[in-house]
């Protein structure tokens, strides 16, 4: 059992690293798109171990009979005219 302050700690955690994988995959797909295949790679394997960090927090609250509320991933900025994505 976690206390709801714990609770809520963990999930502002889990969300935030949903969200830094999100900005991973977007940045992956930016360097796709400019034929960067490398920093595009780098950047998917990034966003996966953002992902897998909060699957880790989500299994720990979820063990702990808490309950893991996942938030809606912002939408990433980008400029199509800017030189660097987000």
């Amino acid at each position: 059992m976690i206390t709801k302050k714990i609770e809520a700690a963990l999930n502002k955690q889990m969300n935030y690293e949903f969200y830094v994988s999100a900005v991973y995959l977007s940045m992956s797909s930016y360097f796709a798109a400019q034929s960067l295949d490398g920093f595009a790679n780098w950047m998917r394997i990034q966003a996966e171990e953002e992902r897998t960090h909060a699957m880790k927090l989500f299994d720990f609250i979820i063990e702990r009979d808490g309950e893991a509320k996942l938030a809606a991933v912002a939408a990433n900025r980008t400029n199509a005219g800017a030189s660097c994505p987000v």
